[in-house]
């Protein structure tokens, strides 16, 4: 049996400017996130709050239930959609920062994680809001 071997080639650096307009198209969807779920009815309890090197996004009250989300803008879905790249590892995260601000915060209510998805360009905007994208019972 033959075992081809695949040779990657490294990827190439992204450059202060391309890294920079990333931030802030990042920036500017949770901002657009944060809007929207202000007009739904939800509370915003917190805004990039961080753990230990780990991130939530935004936490938020919808009812009875503290909602940890996930936002992810592009400029395109041209090569994936961009609640994809809310992976495993990111998911495991998220996770972590929720169970550690219940226990700090004594929280009660039951928890739920939701990705706003921001396709943002010249030409539209558009928000998915997925909720209950993931759950603990996933993992």
């Amino acid at each position: 049996m033959a075992y081809l071997k695949f040779r990657f080639a490294p990827q190439k650096e992204r450059s202060v400017e391309s890294r920079q307009e990333a931030k802030e198209l990042g920036a500017t969807g949770e901002q657009m996130a944060m809007r929207y779920l202000v007009d739904k009815g939800y509370v915003i309890l917190e805004h990039n709050y961080y753990n230990r090197h780990k991130e939530a996004d935004i936490i938020a009250l919808d009812r009875d239930k503290i909602v940890f989300i996930e936002v992810k803008t592009r400029t395109s879905d041209y090569f994936m959609q961009p609640e994809e790249a809310v992976n495993h590892q990111k998911r495991k995260n998220i996770m972590r920062v929720a169970n550690q601000y219940v226990r700090y915060h004594k929280r009660t209510e039951p928890i739920r994680f939701d990705i706003i998805a921001i396709i943002k360009n010249a030409h539209e905007t558009r928000i998915n809001h997925i909720e209950n994208a993931f759950n603990i019972f996933n993992y």
